[in-house]
Parts: structure tokens; sequence; C-alpha cells
């Protein structure tokens, strides 16, 4: 994955890498690294989210 320069690059460009980023913080520590498992994703929202979901 390239990384993009972020002085080039637009705000919404700059989300998507931060998604990417965040994704794969949390992605890969059961298995495989392209995928969340459900504890994965549930930690991903829960620390990631988690004043926004309430």
């Amino acid at each position: 994955m390239s990384t993009l320069n972020s002085e080039n690059a637009t705000t919404l460009e700059n989300a998507m890498q931060l998604m990417i980023q965040t994704f794969h913080k949390y992605s890969g520590n059961e298995g495989d690294k392209y995928t969340l498992s459900k504890s994965e994703l549930k930690d991903l929202l829960t620390q990631e989210l988690g004043n926004y979901l309430g």
C-alpha cells in the first residue's frame, strides 16, 4: 500500500488513509490481516468510536 504525501492529499484522501491505518491496527490479531474477526471489530468500534456510539 502506498502512503500519500499529506501535503498534496485532499482532506478526503487523508481521511481514507487514516481509516485504512486504523483498520490495520485491529485486523490480523486473530488471523487474516485483511479481515476483522467479530472480536476485532468490536474492539475497533468500542475503542475508536466509543464516544460516537455512546
